[in-house]
């Protein structure tokens, strides 16, 4: 599998501004932008709230796994990824040995308060579907972020989402991928 400097995959947890920035970012660079949960819905004809429910997480990953194989085989993609691939071993090597990783960094108690209000997130409710406080949010957020921040932090590039408005933060994040891509494409002889 040869690195693609034109795939590049934005990860970063459930809230970090894929979806936002992913379109806009896509545009930018002259890509297609892909939402890999959104394709795999479309393909399973079902949600991935209902796919773990009826088959369990393993399926979902597989699902994912496959999805992402095809993914890979394209050019010129800004790829969403789902804010937990990268805990799943053959996702991850495949993602980091196909493009360029970007990290969308915000810390917990942001997260917390973009998805304060969202009830499509089952990972941010309490027993028995409870909807819980900002700061239960928060602290969830914080123990998942604790076990997956490796793996961010494994990033070709990390952008810091919360600090500047979206246009400036889409401006900066293009420049560090041209650079990355005009440095490793200068480092790489085949």
């Amino acid at each position: 599998m040869k690195k693609q400097s034109s795939l590049i995959f934005l990860t970063g947890f459930s809230g970090s501004g894929k979806s936002t920035i992913g379109p806009l970012l896509a545009n930018s660079l002259g890509y297609e932008f892909i939402d890999l949960d959104q394709t795999i819905e479309k393909h399973a004809g079902k949600t991935i709230t209902r796919i773990f429910a009826e088959n369990g997480e393993e399926f979902f990953r597989n699902l994912e796994f496959h999805s992402l194989e095809q993914v890979v085989e394209q050019t010129n993609l800004v790829i969403s990824l789902g804010g937990g691939v990268l805990e799943h071993d053959r996702s991850y090597e495949l993602i980091k040995a196909s493009g360029t990783l970007v990290y969308l960094k915000s810390p917990a108690r942001t997260l917390a308060r973009r998805l304060f209000n969202k009830t499509d997130r089952p990972l941010l409710r309490g027993d028995k579907g409870r909807k819980l406080s900002r700061e239960e949010i928060e602290e969830k957020i914080s123990t998942i972020l604790s076990k997956r921040e490796p793996r961010y932090e494994s990033a070709d590039i990390t952008v810091q989402t919360d600090i500047h408005r979206i246009g400036s933060t889409v401006e900066e994040l293009t420049r560090k991928i041209e650079r990355y891509v005009r440095k490793t494409s200068f480092n790489t002889t085949d």
